[in-house]
């Protein structure tokens, strides 16, 4: 994974976002005030081709959104690893981890050059003690989508 930018406050990219994020149920409870608080919080990656996101059983400390590339959801197995799905841009995945705290289920693999938004464990608590407004709604969305 290669850090291309911090925060995403500005230009095509910040609308790109949170028109992505507002489409998320996740995250669309919250005001646009809210979403743009937590742009900042938001890290530009970028990935080569079949490079490794993470593999099954990892710690959860990354939730992505696909900007622009492709990946594949895979499971490891004794003969390979078997392709469960692929995504692509507006496409996001390890929020489940993430949020509950638990191992990731699947590997994610990177099909071609692929750029994502990304948000850690460390900033989504940061986040979350700096806007007590977001960290409610994320916890009330959590638990309704989650039942944790």
């Amino acid at each position: 994974m290669k850090l291309i930018g911090l925060g995403v406050s500005a230009g095509p990219e910040r609308d790109f976002l949170m028109s992505e994020l507002r489409g998320l149920d996740l995250f669309a409870p919250l005001t646009d005030e809210q979403l743009r608080k937590m742009l900042y919080f938001v890290k530009s990656v970028e990935f080569e081709d079949g490079e490794i996101v993470f593999e099954k059983g990892d710690p959860g400390e990354w939730f992505y959104l696909i900007h622009r590339g492709e990946v594949e959801i895979f499971e490891p197995g004794f003969f390979g690893p078997s392709v469960l799905a692929r995504m692509g841009p507006g496409d996001f995945f390890g929020e489940l981890a993430l949020i509950l705290s638990q191992p990731r289920s699947a590997g994610v693999r990177c099909v071609g050059e692929t750029a994502c938004f990304a948000l850690d464990r460390t900033d989504l608590e940061t986040l979350m003690e700096r806007s007590p407004d977001i960290a409610a709604a994320i916890k009330q969305i959590a638990q309704q989508r989650f039942g944790s």
